[in-house]
């Protein structure tokens, strides 16, 4: 075996930089705040600086996206400038240099890019000098509420595909991080359209310092004397550093529960008896559509909520979560780190009834934070519901929960509207049959009997309970997985001899190794997942397998020249036989 990466001090070394960068900004009182961000772990409650903290988790989530609200001059912009120089080693001149100050007459080419005029009439070419902001790795809008409709679409652009189009010319911008700040107040603004707003993956309101945090101010060296520069402010990672980061963040498994709340807040805040959300008419009959429906109670979540929220957002809570949890060093996302994230992911995406936010004097964000805490009480009621579900899916759950099921329905919107009529349409066909065959046939490795059964699930059985049966399969051959690790470097060196072994490894001989990516090779039912998390010679590279067949053998070859890192262990999911 070559000499091999300790996954555990990489990671850990990473980290305790990012740490240092959180530090840095509060023992220099970049931002003056001390509203806690508070999570429950293990019985105990901790307190991280909220701004610092969520500012910083943005930049560890591949293509973060993020809005800071709150009024002129708290120091929002300085913030996220000075936290792109601690995590990326960037100047402070070059970050300075492409950030965007919105206003009105900010036009798209002054935004996005102009003709090079001297090419145009010379040549006749329309080549594109691309702005500052566009090229950057770390762009920062300052007042994006200013900026004209026309020029939002500019930044929709880059937000949702990646890339910016002026003329004929794209610009393909797939790794940055991107901060906006908006001040609600400005009377020169332009409302930014749902679309736009459920591209920011996270949104933070940011009040104005309290009696004794203006004292702190008096500590703080005066700036018109002394600048934030690049003497002052140190750096701790590099920019491969931080996409080495984004690679480890996606990494993190959710447990059960971490999966089950995010899938439940998504539906709380969607779902309707009577109609879709989707087509856009509660905006505008909100009233009537809950008039006489059971569920139009005090304590409802769905009488409150206008706009659905969209996958998006469920996406967004997990790649936060994650995030938030490789910070503080957990191996799996618990469902109190959901908690926690999920105000600030989900309360710039919803239209709310104006009857509820009254109630709140205005103040959405406050608002959905109570909604969520309801969203919470309800999933904790819920969750015995759930896990007989999920071994409903299985094939091992007692018949009889079609009547418990029927039963919550009457009081539970989620399980009349989801789990109710899928439970009943699992039992009405031979979803239940084919499942537990299916079972049978992975445990026993008897690969002819799993093709078998896949191919009558596509004739037999509808196609939403066909999805419900491949992702039961996909999670049953997944439960057995085993994962390598080594670096780049060691890999260079080690793929001629996996090749040896295992031909089909031939796929990636000459793959670039200068970027981060997943890389997938298939060999009969056995998958393999090579994962480069970056460029640099000791960015991890994760090689997982699974299947059925000769996966144990593909492994043990794999094992010859890789280390293998431990799972987590997932007790729910034994439980239920996954």
């Amino acid at each position: 075996m070559c000499s091999a990466l300790n996954l555990k001090d990489f990671s850990d070394s990473l980290r305790k930089s990012v740490w240092l960068a959180i530090k840095e900004l509060e023992d220099k009182k970049v931002f003056i705040h001390s509203e806690p961000l508070r999570v429950r772990l293990h019985g105990k409650l901790i307190k991280l600086p909220l701004i610092s903290t969520l500012a910083t988790l943005n930049a560890l989530v591949a293509r973060g996206s993020m809005l800071l609200y709150g009024g002129y001059g708290g120091g929002k912009t300085t913030l996220v400038k000075v936290l792109g120089r601690l995590l990326t080693g960037e100047s402070i001149r070059e970050i300075e240099s492409s950030i965007i100050r919105a206003h009105p007459q900010l036009t798209e080419e002054k935004v996005v890019g102009r003709l090079d005029v001297g090419k145009l009439l010379t040549e006749g070419a329309e080549k594109i000098v691309w702005r500052n902001f566009i090229s950057s790795f770390w762009k920062i809008i300052d007042e994006i509420n200013r900026l004209s409709p026309s020029a939002q679409d500019a930044i929709f652009s880059i937000l949702s595909e990646g890339i910016a189009k002026y003329f004929d010319g794209i610009y393909e911008t797939k790794e940055y991080v991107f901060y906006a700040t908006v001040n609600p107040r400005d009377i020169g603004s332009y409302p930014l359209g749902m679309p736009l707003l459920d591209r920011f993956g996270i949104a933070v309101p940011i009040s104005m310092p309290r009696y004794d945090e203006i004292a702190d101010i008096a500590e703080v060296p005066d700036d018109k004397l002394v600048e934030w520069d690049d003497s002052i402010i140190p750096a701790f990672l590099s920019k491969d550093q931080l996409i080495v980061i984004w690679n480890l963040v996606s990494r993190v498994d959710l447990d059960v529960e971490a999966k089950l709340f995010i899938g439940a807040i998504v539906r709380e805040f969607s779902a309707c008896i009577r109609t879709l959300k989707e087509l856009g008419t509660f905006l505008d009959f909100a009233e009537s559509i809950c008039k006489g429906c059971h569920f139009n109670t005090e304590n409802a979540i769905c009488n409150k909520i206008h706009t659905p929220l969209s996958v998006r957002a469920g996406k967004a809570l997990v790649r936060y979560s994650k995030a938030l949890s490789w910070l503080l060093g957990l191996d799996t996302v618990p469902v109190n780190v959901v908690y926690a994230v999920a105000p600030y992911i989900i309360w710039h995406r919803v239209h709310l009834s104006s009857k509820f936010l009254e109630k709140f004097h205005g103040n959405r964000f406050e608002a959905v934070r109570s909604l969520i805490d309801t969203a919470f009480r309800n999933f904790i009621n819920r969750l015995p519901v759930y896990y007989e579900f999920m071994k409903l899916e299985t094939g091992n759950s007692d018949i009889n929960l079609i009547n418990e099921l029927e039963k919550s329905a009457a009081s539970d919107l989620i399980v009349a509207t989801d789990l109710y009529p899928i439970a009943k349409q699992i039992l009405e066909n031979n979803y239940l049959e084919l499942v537990r065959s299916l079972v049978k046939a992975i445990n026993n490795q008897d690969t002819d009997r799993v093709h078998d059964i896949l191919k009558r699930a596509i004739n037999e059985i509808p196609n939403n309970l066909r999805g419900r049966l491949f992702r039961v399969y996909e999670k049953l051959i997944r439960r057995n997985r085993k994962v390598f690790v080594t670096d780049i470097r060691n890999w260079e060196k080690t793929l001629d001899k996996l090749i040896e072994l295992i031909p089909s490894f031939r796929e990636i001989k000459n793959e670039p190794l200068d970027k981060h990516r997943i890389k997938r090779i298939k060999i009969n039912l056995t998958e393999i997942s090579v994962h480069f998390t970056g460029s640099m010679k000791n960015a991890p590279v994760f090689v997982e397998v699974y299947g059925l067949g000769n996966m144990d053998e593909i492994a043990d070859k794999i094992g010859k020249f890789l280390k293998e890192v431990p799972i987590p262990e997932q007790e729910r999911i034994k439980e239920l036989g996954y």
